[in-house]
């Protein structure tokens, strides 16, 4: 009885009128599921276990029938509906090749989309046809049941005001809940921001729709490049240090492999715990004649974790102040060592090999960005050796199945110059590694998530030991530089735990260092000072012979003699050694930081190249 009261109070207008209601709000209800079914087969079905993606939608589908509810305008919801059909579709269609929703701003450039038809039609599927035809269906339902029906307007009319009033408290109490959710996670901007990670990114339209992300990027703070911002970056450039490198002559190769292994800290090499070498493979590289060696890279990255790594290597940029510069800014303009490469090799070819779906840290988009030619992704590697807690491909069989690709010049240009990134995943924490690929084993006085981590850097150590002991095989090898570094910290906030334990103390190091190996280097050379992952970029463009490249990075080359011997961490920690280094340059190393920040969130190097970029076609995404 009282559901009824309650019934009559918020629809009044009969059983018929409830019952039309009741047909456009499931129609509508069935067009957002659909659309976020579509979306979550192309990233991740999270969206559908989270509660705003029902509270949210049914607060929008009740917004959207406000003109049927109040004022029976079923011909203006028919519209509303197909509307809302294109605006659905649309994004599809975008997310098909950018994964992520249409811009705010980019509604007012339709008109471009006519240079574009051919990747718009490529964007098309079948099942988009659901919109239309619900909405289609809807209205054929309403015409044969209940457009001759006796209500008539006029008498819903005269309860038009009273009804309005009614259906707005509705909304009201129904909205009380997600805004008691979002209040509590200190708001929409924040709780949509808390949403931009390698993996739920994607998340943030289902959850809270098209209309919530149009929102968002309304309310996101203006972003306006201004003269001031302008020559206080200007300003920090013009005072950083720019000594030449002192680099004896020699030539450099035409060819670069990349490395970034996940999570693998410095401190593994060269460790023998309870009589056992975690990285025996590494070690005996290291004992090579032509190897260049710094152990003590200071880990940089932020909220971007694996993504920043790139960054850090590829731009020599130091990564943004929160959240991945890759899903925050992905337009604006990144100088990079691939476009370095390709400025001296005209006819050079780039490629970025993952184990992980494009849309993780929008590397799709990215990639290209920093100029590779093609971004080869987790459906073209073979699902063996499954390892840690999503089962992606092992270490070693994403490092073989990349030898094989290279060796059958997939990613590879035989008759010009190129350049591979490969992006290792099984150090990712929580180190889950199967009984079957160990080959190594800790007593349990070893803290549980220290011996997990050993036992995976030996994993990883295994993998790459046999990628360099084939790739030296190759014929190509000569003439290849070969750079390994990992890609971040892996311990995080547990290290200090690991350091106060009684066995762990003598085993872990006390600071995030991770390691830079470079293989076939011009000559061999420990580099035993503190160093930060942006200054690998300078470094690379001196072993490859790019330094007639415009940008050289925030960081400093380690054949720079005027090189700091310390460096400052994500936290403004000053690593190393700063005896005898004056405050002032103490003060431009920790602004660094900020100035690489407005560096990319005002597009400081686009504006100066006088280049926009534009969004970039998923073109060579495999």
């Amino acid at each position: 009885m009282r559901f009824s009261k309650l019934k009559d109070f918020f629809f009044p207008g009969g059983t018929e009128s409830r019952k039309l209601i009741g047909l456009f709000f499931a129609v509508l209800f069935l067009k957002f599921m659909w659309f976020n079914l579509l979306w979550c087969m192309l990233s991740t079905f999270t969206p559908f276990s989270k509660i705003e993606t029902y509270l949210d939608t049914i607060l929008v589908s009740l917004f959207l029938l406000l003109p049927l509810v109040c004022f029976r305008a079923v011909k203006t919801t028919l519209v509303i509906f197909f509307l809302l059909d294109g605006l659905l579709i649309s994004n599809l269609m975008y997310f098909r090749t950018y994964f992520t929703a249409i811009p705010l701003d980019s509604y007012l450039l339709i008109d471009n989309l006519s240079d574009f038809t051919s990747s718009v039609f490529d964007s098309w599927r079948m099942v988009d046809l659901f919109f239309p035809l619900s909405t289609m269906a809807a209205g054929v339902l309403w015409w044969y049941n209940f457009h001759r029906k006796h209500e008539t307007e006029q008498a819903v009319r005269c309860k038009g005001g009273f009804a309005f009033a009614r259906y707005l408290v509705l909304i009201v109490l129904v909205a009380l809940i997600p805004a008691v959710r979002l209040w509590s996670q200190n708001g929409f901007k924040v709780a949509y921001e808390r949403l931009q990670d390698a993996y739920l990114h994607t998340c943030n339209i289902p959850m809270y729709t098209i209309f919530g992300s149009l929102y968002y990027d309304y309310t996101c703070d203006q972003i306006v490049y201004t003269p001031e911002i302008k020559a206080r970056i200007d300003s920090w450039l013009a005072r950083k240090t720019d000594c030449k490198s002192v680099l004896s002559p020699f030539n450099p190769k035409d060819n670069c492999i990349i490395i970034l292994a996940e999570s693998l800290e410095s401190w593994v090499l060269d460790k023998t715990v309870e009589g056992q070498e975690i990285t025996p493979n590494l070690n005996r590289i290291l004992k090579d004649t032509s190897v260049i060696y710094a152990p003590h890279v200071l880990s940089q990255v932020k909220g971007g974790r694996s993504i920043d790594a790139q960054l850090l290597m590829s731009s020599g940029l130091l990564p943004i102040n929160s959240g991945p510069y890759s899903i925050k800014f992905p337009e604006s303009y990144y100088p990079s060592i691939v476009k370095a490469f390709k400025e001296k090799h005209k006819d050079a070819k780039a490629y970025s090999l993952t184990i992980d779906k494009p849309m993780v840290w929008n590397q799709c988009i990215i990639a290209p960005v920093l100029g590779y030619d093609s971004l080869v992704s987790k459906n073209c590697f073979v699902q063996e050796e499954p390892v840690g807690s999503r089962n992606q491909v092992g270490d070693r069989a994403f490092l073989r199945q990349c030898l094989s690709k290279i060796r059958k010049n997939e990613v590879w240009d035989e008759s010009g110059n190129t350049l591979v990134q490969c992006i290792t995943y099984s150090g990712h924490n929580p180190f889950i590694l199967p009984d079957s690929l160990k080959r190594v084993s800790f007593s349990p006085e070893v803290p549980e998530v220290l011996n997990n981590y050993m036992t995976m850097a030996n994993y990883t150590d295994r993998a790459i030991g046999e990628f360099v002991a084939k790739i030296k095989a190759d014929k190509r090898f000569d003439n290849t530089l070969v750079v390994i570094m990992g890609d971040h910290e892996a311990l995080g906030t547990v290290r200090k735990e690991l350091c106060n334990d009684p066995v762990g103390k003598d085993i872990v190091a006390d600071k995030s260092f991770v390691p830079l190996i470079i293989l076939n280097a011009p000559f061999n050379m420990y580099y035993g000072k503190v160093m930060g992952q942006v200054d690998v970029y300078p470094t690379l463009l001196d072993l490859l012979g790019l330094n007639d490249y415009w940008w050289k990075g925030l960081g400093e080359s380690i054949f720079n003699p005027q090189k700091p011997d310390f460096d400052v961490d994500p936290q403004f920690n000053l690593i190393g050694d700063t005896a005898g280094v004056p405050d002032e340059n103490i003060r431009q190393a920790k602004e660094a930081w900020e100035i690489s920040d407005m560096i990319i969130r005002y597009d400081y190097l686009g504006h100066k190249l006088n280049i926009k970029e534009e969004p970039v076609k998923v073109a060579g995404v495999k």
